[in-house]
Parts: structure tokens; C-alpha cells; sequence
């Protein structure tokens, strides 16, 4: 089943300071794991990178970036991240692309279309529907669609301290996402 497409709208100033549309682009997923950016096949996700700031807070007035179609860990330190990430749907088969990880950064995940299992490291899940809303703060977790139909989520990933074993006072390290880098 192919994924859908996002219309991305990015506005800006004019030298004058009038607003103005400085990109207007449709963007079609792309396969996280492909140095080309090509769609995503199997059970792999689409990434549809929107924007990220320059620091935070942001920057509004640097000149504008474009990520989509290129590797970008997870999570960047350096600014808020905005991505749409499609689950296709795998149902009961097997689904290593959707692994667990920790980032370190809160992140705000809203389900736009269909339904996906949220699993946390210490075996709870829940299943999470349309319009629905996860705050993940640096937690253990994984995406895993097991509907028939696809899923759809719009992620905000903001930059957070390490977090740490209340009990050890170990910092929780992040998962190693270099794959999606190279």
C-alpha cells in the first residue's frame, strides 16, 4: 500500500518584513534506512521530514533547511525536529523495523490516521487511535502497527538531559541510531 504525500508550507520574511511563502513542496515518505531517499518498502516506515529549528529557542529568521529525503538520526540535539512517519501495517507478522529505542528528547506523537501499539520497555502497552496524543519523555519504547491499515503520525522531538535510573543514578544512554545517519 503506498503512503500518502504532505503538502509542506514554510513562511518567512520578506527584506522588508512582510510575510511571505519561502517553500511550498509536496514530499513523499522516504525509506529512513535508504541514502537515496527512496519510498519505503516491506514494513520499513516512511519518514517525511518537515522542519527542524536552529536551536532553541529558534531562529526563525536563519535561511530555511530542507531534511526531507536526508539521514537524519532520530533526534537532533540541536533543535526541535518535526517529521510524519507512516507505520505501514503489519499485523501479526514480525516487525524488526520498528525497534525499541530511548532517545534523549520528549516527544509529542499525535496519531493523524488509523492506530498503533505503544510498547514500553517493561512489557505494558496500549493501543493508541486517531487524534489521540503521547508525550514520550526519553522512555524505552517502540511503534509497533499492528492494525490492517496503515498509521500515521506527526512526531515533535525536542532536545532533553539525559535521563537517569532513579535507583543508580546510571545515565540511560541512548539507543545507537548511526544506521539512519549513514
Amino acid at each position: 500500500m503506498s503512503m500518502p504525500t504532505t503538502r509542506r508550507v514554510v513562511t518567512g520574511l520578506d527584506a522588508n518584513g512582510k510575510s511571505i511563502i519561502i517553500d511550498d513542496k509536496v514530499l513523499t515518505p522516504a525509506n529512513p534506512l535508504d541514502p537515496e531517499g527512496n519510498p519505503p518498502t516491506g514494513p520499513i516506515p516512511g519518514f517525511t521530514n518537515i522542519a527542524k529549528t536552529d536551536g532553541i529557542p529558534a531562529k526563525p529568521q536563519t535561511p530555511f533547511v530542507d531534511y526531507h529525503g536526508k539521514k537524519v538520526g532520530l533526534v537532533d540535539q540541536s533543535g526541535v525536529f518535526c517529521r510524519i512517519v507512516d507505520f505501514p501495517a503489519v499485523g501479526d507478522a514480525p516487525d524488526d523495523a520498528n525497534f525499541m529505542h530511548l532517545t534523549h528528547s520528549v516527544d509529542f506523537g499525535v496519531v493523524l490516521k488509523g492506530s498503533i501499539k505503544l510498547v514500553l520497555d517493561n512489557g505494558e502497552e496500549t493501543i493508541m487511535n486517531e487524534g489521540d496524543v503521547c508525550v514520550q519523555r526519553a522512555t524505552n519504547h517502540a511503534w509497533k502497527n499492528v492494525s490492517k491499515e496503515n498509521c500515521r503520525m506527526l512526531f515533535a522531538l525536542v532536545p532533553a538531559e539525559p535521563p537517569k535510573n532513579e535507583a543508580t543514578g546510571e545515565v540511560l544512554e541512548p539507543t545507537d541510531t548511526a544506521h539512519l545517519k549513514e
